[in-house]
């Protein structure tokens, strides 16, 4: 397992999130894992196809003259609220983060549309670093949910983290190197 050097933030809206120090190094960004996210696309792509498959039998039942105005109309309106939604669920996916630097451990998570919220601790308080992997998906899928406990007694839960190992290796690491003492289980 590799450590990327100089990972890349993914975007202007997530470093204004982080307010990192000037000498703050990133180590590793990480999201939800991709299924999730794939899960909530076959979802919305769906609920988009729905006027397309209900259009014909529609059709059928009601007065021909009247109807495709407004079944357009009513269509255009439904694919609106569709494409919204999974505008949502996209912004929720990509904004959601895992990020780990040399001297902190921040998540942030995006509860609205211009509201989120970013937990941060400090690496060197983090006593012990637990992974889960709630079923055999995210066994065989390498995903898992990871759990930090701090020197305040504080636990800090984090889900769905596509390969939690290597998440653990690199907050054990940091912590290492800045004088901590973290257990691993």
């Amino acid at each position: 397992m590799s450590l990327r050097k100089g990972f890349v933030i993914h975007g202007i809206i997530l470093i204004k999130m982080l307010n990192l120090d000037p000498d703050e190094k990133i180590q590793l960004v990480m999201h939800h894992h991709w299924i999730f996210i794939v899960g909530e696309a076959v979802l919305t792509f769906f609920l988009a196809s729905l006027p397309f498959i209900a259009g014909p039998f529609f059709l059928l039942f009601v007065n021909i003259t009247a109807t495709p105005s407004l079944f357009i109309f009513f269509s255009s309106i439904w694919l609106l609220i569709v494409a919204l939604i999974g505008f949502g669920l996209w912004m929720d996916y990509y904004l959601d983060a895992l990020v780990i630097t040399d001297r902190r451990i921040l998540n942030v998570e995006q509860t609205g549309i211009f509201k989120h919220s970013v937990q941060e601790f400090r690496i060197e308080k983090v006593q012990d670093v637990t992974i889960e992997a709630p079923n055999f998906l995210a066994t065989f899928l390498n995903y898992g949910n990871i759990t930090l406990s701090t020197a305040g007694e504080m636990t800090f839960s984090i889900k769905e983290v596509p390969n939690p190992h290597l998440a653990r290796d690199v907050i054990l690491k940091n912590a290492k190197n800045i004088g901590g003492n973290p257990q691993s289980l």
